[in-house]
């Protein structure tokens, strides 16, 4: 009994030790979190509209050309290195749009550290990156330390001092603000009508693929109900977006318009043959004996059921000399699992050496080289099982590439007949669309043909860019009237 009573002693005393543990740790970081919030409150209070931009770019704000008739702010703070697509799209809305409305100018507001600048070919386009780095040293470490989600707020107290309270936005008349990536940064700007782009639902649909802690889901989530309310009008990429916008936030299906990416041709470039040339032999790569998937290490691209799938294909066909190209960043967590499930399947030591070089990690590169691995791959396989649109495959189609790819969410919508559809979640269903895709050169035909044809709809950019000018006509002009009928 008595050793008994030592033991229910030493418990309890372990129990009140994690007690105040806890207690501690919530009481530290809850001092911890009112000192972040002082600090950035006093920082953005004293902080004047010329610390975040420079004298040239404030003269390009207030300066207005008497040829500009309409202003358009575009909030692409939020559009960064991971957000190739959506960068992209962004940039060809604007420049389309300049093209066929030359009284029109666009503001760009955008990160000062963007990984890679915005590209705009119209003199009408100007670019304001943002000038975080004028904040305090330490203030900037404890803003990389915390979440994004809670640089999301700290990012929404600078652009609320940049845009509620600079000449800009109260003096110069801006007639629309434009919001291509509503995610992070939420504004009620107020009497400026606002046009939101989402382009999908992922942390809503599936969000334990979304790659966020709790909290920050629920930023999120918040943050996207104020994205409704403050539009105007909410834009997305595809019918199956729509939807699920209008089912998550039981909003009419006026209030919501799909507008295809009618970007095919973008890719369409002559390369010399000497480049084409060099780039394959970079990556150890020839002509038509590869598959590729131009994809970030992001969960829902399903990369790991892909590689089980190859591993699979591989093991069949040790003789075939095809390999898989993975186009895009990918974490080095992630080619060490690969590794782990080569030598875990190999039967020996040469087969997993083999088997290694075959799969090919590019990591990031420049627009140029992924256009010729694209083009000289044998297809590609897209094993995804969520996107709000999926360009490449249109981009593949438009090039004569035959493609395979998931039957989840907007996928069939956008490759319509002219792929070859799987169930990304099922292993042996990838493994036999690369084993037809790589045998069965009828199918590739066939597919190539249907692909040339799926694309002319993809390619017309006019009609795109003609969707995005009257929905922004038609919210430009400030009066009660600005709303669907």
């Amino acid at each position: 009994m008595w050793i008994n009573g030592i033991f229910v002693k030493k418990n309890s005393l372990k129990k009140l030790k994690r007690f105040i543990k806890a207690v501690g740790k919530f009481i530290f970081g809850t001092i911890f979190f009112i000192f972040f919030v002082l600090c950035e409150l006093i920082v953005c209070s004293k902080a004047s509209f010329h610390d975040f931009f420079t004298t040239e770019q404030v003269s390009t704000l207030k300066d207005r050309p008497s040829s500009i008739k309409k202003d358009i702010i575009v909030d692409a703070c939020g559009i960064n290195g991971s957000c190739g697509g959506i960068k992209a799209l962004t940039e060809n809305i604007i420049d389309g749009i300049c093209k066929k409305r030359p009284d029109w100018r666009f503001v760009v507001l955008s990160n000062s550290d963007i990984e890679r600048p915005f590209e705009f070919s119209h003199k009408n386009v100007k670019v304001i990156y943002i000038n975080y780095c004028c904040l305090t040293k330490s203030l900037m470490l404890i803003r990389d330390i915390l979440s994004f989600a809670t640089f999301g707020m700290f990012r929404d107290q600078i652009t609320q001092l940049l845009c509620y309270d600079n000449i800009y936005f109260n003096k110069n008349s801006c007639d629309l603000f434009f919001d291509p990536y509503a995610e992070l940064i939420v504004n009620d700007y107020s009497s400026v009508p606002k046009i939101s782009l989402i382009h999908d639902l992922l942390y809503r649909d599936i969000p334990e693929y979304f790659g966020v802690k709790k909290s920050e889901l629920e930023d999120l989530k918040s943050n996207s109900e104020k994205i409704v309310e403050y539009s105007k009008k909410l834009l997305t990429v595809s019918e199956f977006s729509k939807e699920r916008i209008i089912e998550n936030f039981g909003v009419d299906s006026n209030f919501v318009q799909a507008i295809h990416i009618k970007l095919a041709n973008r890719i369409k470039k002559e390369r010399s043959q000497e480049f084409m040339q060099t780039t394959l032999e970079k990556f150890k790569l020839r002509e038509k004996e590869y598959l590729i998937y131009p994809s970030m290490a992001r969960p829902r691209k399903n990369h790991k059921r892909l590689f089980q799938a190859f591993i699979k294909f591989y093991k069949e066909h040790n003789k075939s000399d095809i390999k898989l190209v993975i186009v895009g960043s990918v974490a080095d967590e992630m080619i060490k699992q690969l590794e782990e499930m080569i030598y875990d399947n190999a039967e020996n030591k040469f087969q997993a050496e083999d088997l290694k070089e075959r799969i090919i990690f590019t990591q990031f590169i420049p627009n140029d080289e992924l256009d010729v691995l694209l083009k000289k791959s044998l297809a590609m396989i897209f094993p995804s099982f969520y996107e709000g649109f999926g360009m490449p495959i249109i981009e593949a189609m438009s090039v004569g590439i035959p493609v395979a790819c998931g039957n989840k969410t907007s996928l069939p919508e956008v490759a319509g007949n002219a792929a070859l559809l799987f169930d990304p979640y099922n292993v042996d269903e990838i493994f036999n669309a690369i084993n037809t895709m790589v045998t069965d050169s009828d199918l590739r035909a066939k597919l190539i043909k249907l692909g040339y044809e799926r694309a002319k709809y993809f390619s017309d950019q006019d009609s795109m860019i003609d969707e995005y000018i009257n929905v922004f006509e038609k919210y430009m002009v400030k009066t009660e009237n600005n709303m669907d009928s």
